[in-house]
């Protein structure tokens, strides 16, 4: 599984050749506002939250979804609301293994971010780890892990002012 980003706004998430969904910003990825589109026509907005927006929101049709922010430590914790919980965690010298872990502590999506310096573009491999088989691919999750990476790479690379956000 791959995302490949087409423009400085643009990521597109695919298996096998086979289109699955979108992440877009409205300017560039190193803001935090965003929408992600999914294949069977579903559209979730990804919007800052309070004075400094220290906080994400995705919502669908006006109501909360879920939410992201940034601990103390510099995980990323997703937080859905039926109380389900992801952390985005980056590991290696420099922060360039990306996992995502459920509650139970398991990895079960490493994203693999490469930078293209000729074409000034972030694509991603992904793989989908989990143990379970008869639980399917989240493509709302896997594209909001993108969205979390996409915004750890531009806070610490100064392209934005971190989770106090560029709104």
């Amino acid at each position: 599984m791959e995302v490949n980003s087409t423009n400085n706004k643009s990521f597109q998430l695919t298996e096998n050749g086979r289109q699955l969904g979108e992440l877009i910003y409205e300017s560039s990825f190193t803001q935090m506002k965003a929408e992600i589109k999914l294949l069977n026509s579903e559209v979730y907005n990804i919007v800052p939250v309070g004075f400094f927006g220290t906080s994400i929101n995705v919502t669908k049709d006006g109501n909360k979804i879920a939410s992201l922010s940034m601990s103390w430590n510099g995980k990323i914790i997703i937080t859905f609301q039926d109380d389900s919980e992801y952390a985005l965690k980056f590991k290696g010298i420099f922060h360039s293994q990306v996992f995502l872990e459920n509650t139970d502590k398991e990895n079960i999506m490493w994203f693999e971010p490469h930078f293209n310096l000729t074409g000034g573009r972030l694509d991603h491999t992904i793989t989908y780890d989990i143990k379970n088989e008869k639980v399917s691919k989240d493509y709302l999750l896997i594209l909001l892990g993108v969205f979390s990476t996409n915004y750890f790479i531009a806070t610490i690379s100064g392209a934005n002012s971190g989770i106090y956000g560029v709104i």
